[in-house]
């Protein structure tokens, strides 16, 4: 059965060598930690004697490896430490704290929780504790998914523009008929006939880049106002098409 992304942490965190000296004293002193209250205490006493922040990180990958679970990033982003007594789950807060990383407090079956549940803060904590393969993990599918939100926004701002440009254009082109059928439309100014023309041409041109088309070319402003006189002119003539945005 393939571990779960959890294990495979941890069987990565048991590996790490540490090679200064006051940091393998620290891991020694998490090896012999007890459970219950005797943990809780010695807990706040190792964390006294840590003189670097190797120190530290040695003593936050042993409540990891003690206590953590970590979910697969590709899946959720989560990190728990769940501990068997409030005082452990109490001291282990304060030290996370002390390091510069705030947990969030549960109950889960009765338990104590400390849970981190943003990608980059357990990227942070995992990079920490000396997982850092994992910890690139994480960043990696962060960076992903708001890659591909953003996409996805994106095409969505896309098609509500191009949906609403194309029932625009429709209106235009209703309202020229409207005036050709009542013998009307060859009466218009020239250069509201030419919008009206461009337009029904080019549907699914902005109106920045139909007035790139005119004779001379006009601006968005411009374009806009001649089509507004267009329908204007049909709207005397019979129903309101609409107006062009």
């Amino acid at each position: 059965m393939e571990p779960s992304f959890s294990q495979k942490v941890k069987a990565r965190l048991a590996e790490a060598v540490t090679r200064k000296k006051c940091c393998r004293h620290t891991a020694d002193d998490c090896a012999a930690l007890g459970t219950g209250e005797q943990e809780a205490a010695a807990l706040g006493e190792i964390f006294g004697r840590c003189r670097c922040e190797g120190c530290r990180g040695v003593l936050l990958r042993a409540l990891f490896l003690r206590h953590g679970t970590v979910a697969d990033p590709a899946k959720s982003y989560q990190l728990d430490l769940a501990f068997r007594d409030e005082e452990t789950a109490r001291e282990a807060g304060h030290i996370l704290g002390e390091c510069g990383f705030f947990f969030g407090e549960a109950h889960r079956r009765g338990r104590p929780v400390l849970t981190l549940r943003s990608a980059e803060s357990i990227g942070d904590f995992l990079a920490f504790i000396g997982a850092t393969g994992e910890a690139f993990d994480f960043m990696n599918v962060k960076i992903e998914r708001e890659f591909r939100g953003n996409v996805n926004r994106q095409v969505n701002f896309d098609t509500a523009n191009i949906a609403k440009q194309l029932a625009a254009a429709e209106k235009i082109a209703h309202a020229a008929e409207k005036l050709r059928r009542a013998g009307l439309f060859d009466n218009l100014p020239a250069e509201v006939r030419a919008a009206a023309i461009a337009r029904e041409a080019n549907p699914q041109l902005t109106l920045e880049d139909l007035g790139k088309l005119a004779d001379p070319p006009v601006s968005k402003s411009g374009m806009r106002h001649r089509l507004e006189r267009l329908l204007d002119a049909a709207r005397d003539c019979g129903k309101t098409p609409g107006n062009e945005s």
